[in-house]
């Protein structure tokens, strides 16, 4: 049995049920078909059995599409994206596993705490930026990727205002 307190990434599958009704072609996303009957599929979610055609797998069980959901959020799984992490009994979205069990780190320019799920800027020498904290020191213009930009230190200086002895 797997210690619970260890973080698993589950991979959500999309299963629709053979009718042996001709299949629909209406572009639906299938990870899988599965020939059985529909008393033999029992939600783990809400303990109903699964009579809909697309249901979804994971961790070795079944749910309604609506029943798969966050424990934190109650986002549903299988539309986030293709994976959900569990640690602790848990079912968790990508965002909430990061955001509870994933060091955060802190931004070079303000000092404050950055969640590990928002959007940084790291510079090459491993700095790590808030979006908003990236910008020129002199005169506070945001860089967009591609853009030039010095490091003196931890101050971030663009081509207009980095010194002449630098360049």
């Amino acid at each position: 049995m797997m210690d619970p307190s260890m973080v698993q990434r589950q991979t959500v599958r999309r299963i629709m049920r053979n009718t042996e009704a001709k299949d629909d072609q209406n572009g639906e996303t299938v990870n899988e078909v599965l020939n059985v009957h529909p008393s033999l599929l029992e939600c783990q979610g809400c303990k109903q059995w699964i009579r809909d055609r697309y249901f979804l797998r994971a961790m070795e069980k079944y749910w309604h599409e609506d029943c798969l959901s966050c424990d934190l959020c109650q986002c549903r799984l299988g539309e986030v994206d293709c994976h959900m992490y569990t640690k602790l009994g848990r079912k968790l979205c990508k965002r909430d596993y990061l955001r509870l069990f994933v060091p955060s780190g802190v931004c070079t320019a303000c000092q404050r705490e950055i969640p590990a799920y928002e959007l940084v800027m790291n510079t090459t020498s491993n700095q790590v930026y808030h979006l908003e904290c990236f910008k020129c020191a002199e005169c506070e213009k945001h860089f967009c990727v591609g853009d030039k930009y010095h490091l003196q230190g931890s101050k971030i200086l663009c081509e207009d205002h980095v010194p002449t002895s630098i360049l």
